[in-house]
């Protein structure tokens, strides 16, 4: 009986003493981890990067997208942390980049981390909404305008449905393919053969003459043409679908 006092007892002070030291322990935890010091998180850069680029693209912010490739960790002594984005400074396009950034803690460097950004631009663009053939001319109900990735895109794309309606592919597309300046050329206004009006234009005098396209045209090209009259074979450029002046 005294002996299983004995034991009890010892159990209670083991226990007292054990939660004694708890709390020393959660300190002396707690006092460890914040001599560690803190990460260089891709979380916490990106603000600061996202910022940095912004400022010096010309796409509106909402159409612009980063991520940060992963880096190897990066740890600062605690305190209050900033970025500063060092390199690079200009010729920001839409792809893989390199950023040398600079972390501060209270204002004083600590580390410089390069980072690898990948940037992409969306955008709302006119895209084709049914397959289109070669020389095709475009109509207001074969387009419609949807927000895409246009970061790979070699040539400008259209905004606007008014701006492509009218005008011809240059080579068969299929549908939800986004329509940029190299793909579309004006429409051809005159065809080789076709019957025109031959424009005469020399300070107040203006005449006008039958003639024959030797060549087609659009809006804006030089082509040969015929005068009907004299037979003369002339270099005039193309006005309309039916005048090409030429003096």
């Amino acid at each position: 009986m005294g002996r299983g006092l004995g034991i009890s007892r010892q159990f209670r002070v083991k226990s007292f003493l054990q939660a004694m030291c708890m709390p020393f322990l959660i300190c002396a935890s707690s006092a460890y981890g914040s001599n560690q010091g803190q990460a260089l998180s891709k979380e916490r850069m990106e603000p600061v990067i996202r910022q940095y680029i912004c400022d010096r693209v010309p796409w509106k912010s909402e159409n612009v997208e980063i991520r940060i490739v992963p880096f190897s960790p990066v740890t600062v002594p605690s305190g209050v942390l900033s970025f500063r984005v060092l390199k690079p400074a200009q010729g920001l396009t839409p792809g893989l980049h390199s950023f040398l950034v600079a972390a501060d803690v209270a204002g004083k460097e600590e580390a410089r981390v390069w980072v690898k950004i990948e940037i992409k631009v969306f955008d709302d663009v006119v895209i084709t909404a049914v397959p289109l053939a070669h020389h095709e001319t475009i109509d207001g109900k074969d387009v419609r305008v949807a927000r895409r990735d246009i970061s790979a895109l070699s040539s400008k794309p259209f905004t606007r449905v008014d701006d492509v309606a009218g005008r011809q592919i240059v080579r068969a597309v299929e549908a939800n393919e986004v329509l940029t300046q190299k793909l579309l050329e004006q429409p051809t206004l005159i065809k080789r053969g076709s019957s025109i009006t031959l424009l005469y234009e020399t300070g107040n005098l203006r005449v006008e003459t039958a003639g024959t396209a030797e060549e087609g045209g659009k809006a804006g090209d030089f082509i040969q043409v015929k005068n009907s009259s004299s037979g003369k074979v002339l270099r005039g450029m193309v006005l309309d679908a039916r005048i090409v002046r030429v003096n």
